[in-house]
Formats: structure tokens, C-alpha cells, sequence
């Protein structure tokens, strides 16, 4: 299972992952001169996400995920996620009629607990509960999604699954940890939707197939994560190994190599394995 981006979704990919939306999340507002892009000052139309995940509805990565996202202005969150702990499942389905039980996340949000995999979670909230939203955010998960593990993670699973229904997704996932600090990758994520709010809310035809962007933040043994960089997927690596976030080396070709030297991720997949053609950065 390979997942590679096709050149039928490079306009998506633009709008999703291009100079304009990556080259300084963060930054400050900008004239255009250095292809950034400052949100337009009129009313924004309401941006419906979904947010899903592969470690079951309780877990404090999704509970750290819909408080960030559900305070950006103009955004309707809908959590719909398994009921159980699904990691590693990618994105299988369940044969035959899902079940269903309404609950609320740690924090007290609203949310619907699907009885089967990360990918069931989405096709119920698209063909039983009838939801039409513009975006998917799976996440956050309890380790990184780096590489080699990416096509077997239930959480860039569940955002495939969104993606082939033409559904653009964001799968977010925290470096492996004794204890987790989500906060760094859910940062990240709420900026990447800032800068993306406007197109994604835009009413257009939905495609065939979207895409699906990847990140992962580290969790520092020593010092703060250096910034993040847009990465191709690597071939070999997983990211795997204690992250010390004073390094100074360079992020290296891949999301493998910035990981490990203490970079987020950001890198976009398809249904074969994924394509970036340029590396941006912007500091934290």
C-alpha cells in the first residue's frame, strides 16, 4: 500500500500545500510580495470540519484537537470518531451496518462514537448522519505518523478515506511520548486551517479525489520544536528515536530526517506515496 500524489489533484495540492498557504503560517500578514497570502478582511463563510481519529473519541489528542480547532472564528466542528482504540488499522472498513452512540469528549464537546475503524467513522458521518463538510482533521494521534508507518496509521487512514470522496483532510500526529504535550501539532494545525479557511469555505464542485496533508509535531527530550518544514514522505524511515530539539542540523530530504532533528512535518499524501517539490520553512 503506497501512497503517491497524482498529477489530476496538483491543483489541490497547490491550494493545499503551496507557497502561499506554507511559506510563513505564523508569520504575520503580508502584500504578496513573497507569495504569502493575508486573509481577506470580509465576513468568512462558516468552514464545516470533521474532526476523527484512530485512538477512539476519548483520547486526549482528539480532545486537544477539537478545543484548538473549535475556537477558530467561522469554523463548525462535528466530531465523529471510533469508539475504541483503532491505531494501526489504516484504512479499513467494516462490513455491514455500523452502530452508533452519541457521547462527549473529555473536555465535554459533543460527539458521535462509531463502532468500528477511523475510515467507518468518516463514511458514517458522510452517508448516515448526512454531513457535508469541507474539511477532515484526523488527530491528533498518540505518536508520529513518519514515513514507512504513514499507509498502516488508522489516522491518515481515516483522512484517505475523506480524500477519495473529494474531501480535502489534515491528519495531525504527536511525536511518541511517556507524556503528551499535544499542544505544538495542534498549533500547527490550527494555523494550517487559518491560512486555508478562505479556499476551503469557498463553495466549489467537489472533485473525484483530494488530498490529504500530514503533520507531525515531536515531542522534545530537550528544547522546543525548531519550526516546520514541508517534506516528502520518506521511502525507509519512521522517525522513530529521542528527538533532541537543540539540534542544529539541517532538516534533511525527507520527514524522517527533519523529525528526528527536531522539525514538524508537514508533507501531502495520496493514494500512492507523496510528492513535494519544494521545502519551506517558517520559525515557531
Amino acid at each position: 500500500m503506497k501512497l503517491t500524489l497524482h498529477s489530476s489533484i496538483a491543483t489541490a495540492t497547490a491550494l493545499l500545500l503551496g507557497a502561499a498557504s506554507v511559506a510563513a503560517c505564523g508569520s504575520g500578514s503580508s502584500d504578496g510580495a513573497n507569495g504569502e497570502v493575508t486573509q481577506p478582511t470580509a465576513k468568512l463563510r462558516t468552514l464545516n470540519v470533521l474532526i476523527t481519529n484512530d485512538d477512539g473519541y476519548s483520547a486526549a489528542g482528539i480532545d486537544a484537537l477539537v478545543e484548538g480547532v473549535r475556537n477558530i472564528p467561522g469554523v463548525k466542528v462535528t466530531v465523529v470518531a471510533p469508539l475504541t482504540n483503532q491505531s494501526g488499522t489504516s484504512d479499513k472498513t467494516t462490513a455491514g451496518a455500523l452502530t452508533a452512540t452519541e457521547v462527549k469528549t473529555t473536555s465535554g464537546f459533543p460527539a458521535t462514537a462509531v463502532a468500528g475503524y477511523p475510515a467507518d467513522s468518516v463514511n458514517y458521518a458522510l452517508d448516515t448522519l448526512k454531513l457535508s463538510p469541507q474539511l477532515v482533521v484526523s488527530g491528533s494521534n498518540a505518536g508520529q505518523n513518519i514515513g514507512v508507518v504513514a499507509p498502516i496509521s488508522g489516522t491518515v487512514g481515516a483522512g484517505r478515506t475523506a480524500a477519495r470522496r473529494g474531501i480535502p483532510a489534515l491528519a495531525v500526529s504527536q511525536g511518541f511520548s511517556a507524556t503528551y504535550d499535544y499542544s505544538s501539532g495542534v498549533k500547527y494545525a490550527v494555523e494550517w486551517i487559518e491560512r486555508n479557511q478562505v479556499a476551503l469555505s469557498t463553495p466549489t464542485p467537489r472533485p473525484s479525489q483530494s488530498v490529504v496533508v500530514s503533520i507531525n509535531s515531536p515531542s522534545c527530550i530537550t528544547g522546543t520544536v525548531r519550526g516546520i518544514v514541508a517534506v516528502p514522505l520518506s521511502t525507509t524511515g519512521n522517525g522513530i528515536g529521542d528527538v533532541d530539539c537543540t539540534s542544529t542540523e539541517p532538516a534533511g530530504a525527507d520527514d524522517s530526517s527533519a523529525f528526528l532533528v527536531g522539525f514538524a512535518t508537514i508533507t501531502t499524501l495520496t493514494e500512492a506515496t507523496q510528492t513535494v517539490t519544494s521545502t519551506t520553512s517558517w520559525p515557531t
